[in-house]
């Protein structure tokens, strides 16, 4: 009898609700034709299907994009699963889609007793949703239509409709995992051959994701080897460099994002673990080969990088984050047993005194402008990248920085040679891209010598001094470390003044160049 009954024409009034839906990142907006179909085209048709049957549309629900609870755009597919919280307290696989729930929820409520799409595969390709549906629509005799007839259900739907619908929903899943494999094995192939899978272009490379961007990629590097480094030090009271620090250090720099935004600590951790940083492919979280690019960093460091930051012991909080240079670096001269300096605020100026007793204090703007001037000299000489790595003997730093600076100025002037008609056109646009490539065959030199060392940016700078003065914190603490130790002793004269003999600044790494100063003796 209900089967009789539904196979009549519908005749009571019925409340619809339009449903559209873009299911994948594909043109699921474009016609046959390829012209642009967008939603509100989309719309009209299912406005002008309604006005046919005579149906009154009492909301339209676009289902485009889920936004998931870390903030990220994901299209609603049934592929574009998460983990979530179930009825019976069990958590599983589903598929968050809003807007189909919001169908669900008109339904339940009587506000729409009517569904109105365009295609059986455009209300759903999962069982589950499709049994949640057909649910309300027996026991509340609803109404489904298409624009391609399927899966239509007519007042509650007939034996035949509703096993159609099935079918339909079921031959839909199939299909759209059939594709989900060979697109998979697509991406596999091609990050077997070393090319970049698409999406938006990764931190450090360009839009073809095989282009490295020197800036960038010094910012992975150095961001690498902070990390690695913060975390191996056995100095008795450093702090380490915590995520949240760089990224804070990031965005006090004014870098951006790929796409423009803010670091955050999530952010740059998701970029340091990825395995393209040391030239390693992958597919489906599974390295597969090795990359087309020469490594950001050394394998090495990544794996220190890997093992660190998925450390499940690690302490996520911040920690106090260091305000001054030196710092829980500098060392006590009188403990002589690796004891560092603290600093003290009370009283008089800001001075650092030893962590262990209040034996030894030394004025800290004294100091720290004192321990700056001589790394600024030494990050100037010739040999700086060899502090570092083993420099190459044809490279000589400081003459690559003089002639970058020379074709800096060049190029600023080429402007002025054309208004006053010295060179065409075409001899400024040659020039122009002539002196790029040098400054950028230069920027390579530089950095292959220097590596991934926080000193880099300033040893290739014009002015050391000036691109160390304006170096975050951290990444001044940084360089202090890697290149020399600096140890506070007793004054060796009485009265005001600061004494530079009680400061004693040994590099970490000495060169020929080096001469130990001369009141290392004092030591």
């Amino acid at each position: 009898m209900r089967n009789s009954r539904a196979l009549k024409a519908v005749t009571e009034p019925v409340l619809c609700v339009l449903y559209l839906r873009l299911s994948d990142l594909r043109d699921d907006d474009l016609d046959a034709d390829g012209a642009g179909k967008t939603f509100a085209a989309r719309e009209q048709d299912l406005r002008d299907e309604a006005d046919d049957l005579n149906w009154t549309v009492v909301d339209v629900i676009v289902e485009n994009d889920v936004t998931s609870r870390d903030g990220k755009h994901r299209p609603a597919s049934a592929f574009k699963r998460r983990m979530v919280d179930l009825p019976d307290g069990t958590r599983g696989l589903r598929t968050i889609r809003p807007g189909f729930r919001k169908i669900l929820q008109h339904f339940q409520n009587g506000t729409a007793t009517g569904l109105l799409a365009e295609d059986g595969d455009r209300i759903t390709r999962d069982g589950r949703d499709g049994e949640d549906l057909l649910d309300l629509v027996e026991m509340k005799r609803l109404n489904v239509r298409t624009l391609t007839g399927v899966c239509n259900l007519t007042n509650g739907g007939t034996d035949a409709e509703i096993g159609s619908f099935r079918d339909a929903v079921n031959a839909a899943n199939k299909e759209a995992r059939k594709m989900r494999a060979r697109a998979k094995r697509g991406r596999r192939r091609k990050a077997k051959a070393g090319e970049f899978g698409g999406g938006p272009r990764p931190f450090g490379f360009d839009a073809d994701g095989l282009t490295k961007r020197w800036d960038e990629c010094l910012v992975v590097a150095i961001a690498s080897k902070r990390v690695v480094d913060t975390d191996g030090r056995k100095r008795p009271g450093e702090k380490l460099d915590s995520l949240r620090l760089l990224a804070a250090e990031l965005r006090d720099a004014g870098v951006p994002t790929v796409k423009g935004g803010k670091w955050s600590a999530e952010t740059l951790r998701d970029i340091l673990l990825r395995p393209r940083n040391a030239g390693i492919m992958v597919h489906d979280r599974a390295e597969i080969g090795t990359a087309p690019w020469s490594p950001i960093v050394p394998v090495e460091t990544f794996r220190a990088v890997q093992r660190i930051l998925t450390d499940p012991s690690r302490r996520n909080g911040p920690g106090a984050a260091p305000k001054w240079f030196g710092s829980g670096i500098y060392r006590c001269g009188k403990c002589n047993d690796g004891t560092t300096m603290q600093v003290t605020l009370a009283g008089r100026a800001p001075r650092y005194t030893c962590k262990a007793t209040n034996h030894l204090a030394r004025n800290l703007a004294h100091t720290d402008a004192y321990v700056e001037a001589l790394i600024v000299e030494r990050l100037s000489r010739p040999d700086a990248a060899a502090l570092f790595a083993p420099a190459a003997p044809s490279i000589d730093v400081a003459a690559l920085r003089a002639e970058a600076q020379a074709i800096r100025v060049n190029l600023n002037g080429l402007a002025t040679d054309l208004a006053l008609n010295r060179l065409t056109r075409e001899q400024v646009f040659t020039a122009t891209e002539a002196g790029r490539a040098r400054l950028d065959e230069i920027d390579g030199l530089v950095t292959a010598t220097v590596g991934d060392s926080p000193a880099a940016q300033v040893i290739r700078a014009p002015d050391v001094g000036a691109a160390f003065a304006v170096l975050p914190l951290g990444v001044r603490r940084a360089i202090l470390r890697e290149l020399c130790t600096v140890t506070i002793l007793p004054a060796t004269k009485r009265g005001s003044g600061f004494d530079p003999r009680s400061v004693l600044v040994l590099p970490v790494r000495p060169t020929q160049l080096d001469e130990p100063p001369a009141h290392a003796e004092a030591a």
